[in-house]
């Protein structure tokens, strides 16, 4: 596998410097849907008639050509023979995928999506990809990819907070399932994964009732959870958690309160939900917690 480094890119996007082999060779850059070479970028997102990749691909504000003249950026000769500038077709599906895992950011035996970039171990993605999937021939999508690709008949309709609330959690496992990898994905720290308990001093001199990601997975798949509402009300409790025991880490805190937006806002989109005029406020997916009084966790 290629280890890919970041090292920064214009408008978000990445180019890493071992993918990187000539403007045709090498998918350096990373989109939410695929790979690409620097001129298949440039092509899809340039509105200009005669683009360059060279000059209108930008790092640090600066074009691209700057790092090559720099040697950062090193293109190959027409001649090379490596795998990135080879035009097999094996050799080119190799780069349509991450080589570390979406969710923990770890390397080893990773599967692929085959409708976009991620890759995962197979414990880490939900629901846990097991061995007899994995030797039919058949694509296998992602729950990311299953869920916006079937976003739009799922829910035609929209629906309050409170109607989604209350759902049976059978028919809602895969929205569910997706709200728990994007908060384990925005979590790069780590910090609501594991049992605080075993690490965290003090913890449960103030915290009476700890909960956690892992925690919640495992009674997600244990069947624990009959509602949306009861799976919500403990991802909410893990916010809550956070903003009594770090009242006076304003680190901490941020991180929490970035991790409770994220999963109101994406709890919104999955669900299309449309707010009420008796819902004006805090949403019930915030827990009624704001920055200005008790910061989430």
């Amino acid at each position: 596998m290629y280890i890919k480094f970041i090292i920064g890119f214009h408008l978000s996007f990445c180019p890493y410097l071992l993918c990187f082999h000539t403007g045709s060779c090498g998918k350096s850059i990373r989109t939410d849907q695929c790979w690409m070479t620097p001129v298949e970028f440039v092509k899809g997102e340039s509105a200009l008639e005669d683009p360059s990749w060279k000059k209108d691909i930008q790092w640090d504000g600066k074009p691209l050509s700057l790092l090559i003249e720099s040697e950062k950026l090193v293109i190959h000769s027409l001649l090379c023979k490596c795998n990135l500038c080879s035009s097999t077709a094996n050799d080119r599906h190799d780069q349509d995928n991450d080589d570390d895992c979406f969710i923990c950011r770890s390397q080893g035996n990773l599967i692929c999506c085959d409708e976009c970039p991620r890759s995962f171990h197979q414990r880490c993605h939900l629901p846990n990809v097991d061995d007899a999937i994995l030797g039919d021939d058949f694509p296998w999508m992602c729950t990311f990819c299953v869920q916006r690709i079937s976003q739009s008949w799922r829910y035609p309709k929209q629906m309050t907070y409170q109607e989604a609330l209350t759902c049976r959690i059978s028919d809602h496992l895969l929205e569910c399932q997706y709200l728990l990898l994007c908060l384990y994905n925005a979590d790069e720290d780590h910090i609501i994964v594991a049992d605080p308990c075993i690490n965290v001093r003090n913890y449960t001199s103030v915290i009476k009732t700890p909960i956690w990601l892992d925690r919640v997975v495992e009674k997600l798949q244990q069947n624990l959870y009959q509602t949306v509402q009861h799976f919500v009300s403990d991802v909410l409790l893990i916010f809550t958690n956070c903003a009594t025991f770090n009242r006076d880490n304003a680190e901490f805190r941020g991180m929490g309160e970035r991790l409770n937006d994220l999963f109101e806002r994406e709890f919104k989109s999955i669900f299309s939900i449309v707010t009420t005029p008796a819902e004006v406020g805090p949403s019930p997916c915030s827990g009624g917690v704001r920055r200005s009084t008790s910061p989430a966790y």
